[in-house]
């Protein structure tokens, strides 16, 4: 069961506008104050809010000067407790009933008193105004002490000046009325105490006693009610929003810093708090606080998700809204595209803005991706559909590459479009003889992102050859268990000739050619070669394409690992 703070905040509103009360050590649930003040005392009590309020009554503690003048009593609010009884209504019974007794008592002293030495009016006085007291009827100390004049109800509930605090300093200690009062115990500082003597409302020391609650906050220059409020999100990330509540229950007046203007926008407009205010039922400004850390702590969400983003795509942030990014597909022969999208509104689907060229690619509208009309809120990821829209890229493009990377390297090459099938004749030297074998590679339907299926045509009737068909398979296995979208047919034939045939034809990872695209030097072979090896991953590049690489992309473009 949790504490009910709405409950006890209202009670804490109609106590401080009737009656002088405090909140001890900053906590709402604990008040101290009195129910009625005279020139000696002042008839002392704390209240305790449990967090069963307002199911079972608060505990009422009673301080001396109450104690001694009612000695045991109960209170009919206390005794006939319900949820509807309020707590002034239990205040105003126990001032009754001390009332009623220091009536009872001052009778009793005033029938004790010599006739000569009461104050009576004779007729011969009518005409005067005040009667001189008669000054022997109190200690000599008390006389320059004593403060005569009443103390007015509806102090503020969270007031901090010092001469309204109870304190002993206002009686001598040698009265017999001295009540021995440490205000230490109950307001140590000032810093302690959610609101001071500046603030004259109680709606607003209210509403700032709420706030303290739950967040740290400055006052801007001397005026309380004008704050700068810490939210934090992340361990680096707290924003500081300020707030002016000095013309509470109107809409308060919210700043935020640059750095999120642009993700929360007009906060009369994107908060729900302030687009409905209502003057005559406002909300507490302390929820107003909370919608705006709901929407700031997304910021941690996009932030993992950009950081997921950047492990596999090349990005830039734009300059008017830090989560709307560019990103950079990088596709066959270095081709580039760029992609405008905005995940502000993460957890929701991300926006995106394609340009003629990629519509053109992807033939598909973007409430039609895969990605988009199955976007799960709290498990799909904006990653996913720049997976999808990058794949569309390259689907149509990827087969004709690695047509044309295949035809560089072998003769017969043969495609059929209709069936997704690829028929590839490789001839080699062995130490024996030369031999032709013939491959066919039927390309699944989402390839790249499924392995294709490779077959041997050739009919091997030497039992020699029986070891050749085995290495052919165990390169098969070899190759596919590694597969990626990075992986091409022409590495897997590089692999199958580097195991079988004598002369291995090595080529380039990227460009996936013998020969350097920029120097026309072979990959390898040669006293002269253009070559090097990623240090991750140990794939052979031309060096020229390592260094393009590095350049536009940052990391190697099959282990994607920075060098």
């Amino acid at each position: 069961m949790f504490m009910n703070k709405q409950r006890i905040l209202k009670e804490a509103q109609k106590i401080a506008s009737k009656y002088s009360f405090w909140m001890v050590s900053g906590d709402i649930s604990h008040l101290y104050g009195y129910v009625l003040k005279t020139q000696e005392r002042e008839y002392d009590l704390e209240i305790k809010f449990s967090k069963y309020f307002p199911k079972k009554p608060p505990e009422l503690i009673f301080h001396d000067n109450i104690k001694s003048l009612l000695g045991p009593f109960q209170l009919r609010g206390l005794t006939n407790w319900n949820e509807s009884i309020e707590i002034i209504e239990i205040l105003d019974e126990l001032k009754s009933r001390i009332e009623n007794e220091l009536k009872s008592k001052n009778k009793i002293e005033q029938d004790k008193i010599p006739i000569t030495q009461k104050n009576i009016k004779t007729k011969n006085q009518q005409d005067e105004e005040y009667i001189t007291p008669d000054l022997n009827l109190y200690p000599p100390e008390f006389q320059d002490s004593v403060n005569f004049s009443e103390t007015p109800s509806g102090d503020n509930l969270f007031y901090t000046d010092e001469k309204n605090v109870p304190n002993s300093s206002i009686q001598d200690s040698s009265s017999p009325n001295f009540t021995d009062f440490n205000s230490e115990k109950y307001i140590t500082s000032q810093d302690e105490l959610f609101i001071n003597s500046d603030v004259s409302s109680v709606e607003i020391s209210t509403e700032l006693a709420l706030i303290q609650q739950e967040y740290t906050y400055d006052k801007i220059e001397e005026n309380i009610a004008n704050i700068v409020v810490y939210i934090t999100i992340t361990l680096t990330k707290t924003f500081l929003i300020r707030v002016n509540l000095s013309n509470y229950p109107k809409k308060p007046e919210i700043i935020f810093p640059d750095e999120i203007k642009r993700f929360i926008q007009n906060p009369y407009q994107s908060l729900t708090k302030l687009k409905h205010w209502d003057e005559k039922n406002p909300p507490h400004i302390v929820d107003v606080l909370h919608e705006i850390e709901k929407k700031l702590y997304s910021i941690k969400e996009i932030e993992t998700q950009l950081k997921k983003i950047s492990q596999e795509y090349q990005y830039k942030s734009q300059p008017e809204n830090f989560f709307a990014i560019q990103l950079i597909l990088l596709t066959y022969g270095f081709k580039k595209y760029t992609l405008d999208m905005d995940i502000t509104t993460f957890p929701k689907p991300p926006k995106l803005n394609l340009s003629s060229e990629l519509r053109d690619l992807i033939r598909l509208p973007i409430s039609e991706l895969h990605s988009i009309k199955t976007w799960n809120q709290g498990k799909s990821e904006p990653i996913e559909v720049i997976r999808e829209i990058n794949w569309l890229v390259d689907k149509d493009s990827r087969i004709n590459f690695e047509l044309d990377l295949l035809n560089a390297t072998y003769e017969e090459v043969k495609y059929d479009p209709l069936t997704h099938s690829l028929n590839v004749n490789m001839k080699g030297k062995m130490k024996t003889k030369d031999l032709t074998f013939e491959f066919k590679i039927e390309l699944p339907p989402d390839y790249p992102m499924s392995v294709p299926i490779i077959s041997v045509i050739n009919k091997f009737e030497l039992e020699s050859q029986e070891e050749i068909k085995q290495t052919l398979n165990e390169s098969f296995d070899d190759f596919f268990n590694e597969w990626t979208t990075y992986s091409y047919l022409i590495d897997l034939f590089n692999l199958i000739s580097k195991k079988i045939f004598e002369v291995s034809a090595v080529s380039c990872v990227i460009c996936h050619q013998i020969e350097c695209p920029t120097c026309h030097l072979k990959i390898a072979g040669s006293d002269e070669s253009c070559y090097v090896e990623c240090p991750h991953c140990e794939r052979p590049y031309h060096k020229h394409c390592w260094e393009q690489t590095i350049k536009s992309f940052g990391k190697c473009g099959f282990c994607l690992q920075a060098p």
